[in-house]
């Protein structure tokens, strides 16, 4: 089918609207085909005729045509030998807000890394890198870690970006894919389920660790150590090891399936425990 007009993609939200079986069926195959190759044209009808109330039935379908291709997205992203770090936020994000891309997500880097670039320019290691980063993240961009996740839009990292507060897993995240720009390499690591940011060390010596949930303070490898022993558990080099993007992108999935599950929402866990298969696979 050609591209349609306006009038004829909001001809087509309004019969959606009521619509079951088969024929609601129908529709939602023409609804995936715009979204897919008229997006733009589909987010102005939107804003222009129904930012007032868009029909719930329009919102189930848009959602779910998403979170089927995002089924495919997950096996793409788990085929490769190094997935980027910055698709798996992208997969994520578009769950919980199928109107974000990945464009969207690199143009808000790209722009905070732009401001960033004379900041770290006189940087020398590790340690300065990191305090540099945390004040501009805490008290130039003023981002807020929440102490606990309470919906699913807090684990949502395109959101982290908007509204500069989300879960420590989100901030963390900020700092690896905003240090990646610089050649820094700063990885993710759960330290017996706390998460920090672990950055690489240099020539001979130890990494180093920043608390996202803490402003970036930063630790030793020694502290990180009296840390597992205090919680009287053994120390294991796994709590050191960065995590990789596709167990990042698990643990965000898997944090949203814990707060689902609290509110038994069948329709979204569903299609999150699939993409935890794929991911597995």
């Amino acid at each position: 089918m050609s591209n349609m007009g306006n009038s004829h993609i909001k001809a087509l939200i309004k019969l959606l609207d009521g619509e079951t079986g088969y024929r609601a069926e129908l529709l939602r195959q023409e609804l995936a085909r715009i979204i897919k190759e008229q997006p733009q044209q589909l987010h102005k009808v939107i804003e222009e005729d129904f930012h007032c109330s868009v029909p719930a039935s329009l919102v189930t379908a848009m959602e779910e045509v998403c979170w089927d291709e995002l089924a495919d997205a997950c096996g793409r992203f788990s085929s490769k030998i190094n997935p980027d770090l910055e698709e798996g936020l992208s997969i994520e994000t578009r769950f919980v807000n199928p109107a974000f891309s990945r464009t969207d997500i690199a143009q808000d880097l790209d722009a905070q890394a732009l401001v960033l670039r004379p900041l770290l320019a006189n940087c020398t290691g590790p340690a300065e890198i990191c305090n540099t980063l945390s004040r501009f993240f805490f008290r130039v961009q003023g981002f807020h870690v929440l102490p606990a996740a309470r919906d699913i839009k807090d684990v949502s990292f395109g959101r982290f970006l908007q509204k500069k507060q989300g879960s420590a897993l989100c901030m963390a995240s900020l700092y690896s894919v905003l240090a990646a720009r610089f050649g820094v390499d700063a990885g993710i690591a759960d330290m017996a389920g706390r998460i920090l940011v672990c950055f690489a060390p240099q020539c001979g010596e130890n990494p180093i660790f920043a608390d996202p949930a803490d402003k970036g303070k930063l630790f030793s490898l020694a502290e990180c150590r009296e840390y597992i022993d205090a919680r009287g558990l053994e120390w294991s080099w796994s709590f050191a090891a960065p995590l990789s993007s596709r167990a990042v992108l698990r643990r965000f999935l898997g944090n949203m399936i814990f707060i689902l599950n609290k509110l038994r929402d069948e329709r979204r866990l569903s299609y999150l425990r699939r993409y935890m298969d794929i991911l597995k696979n």
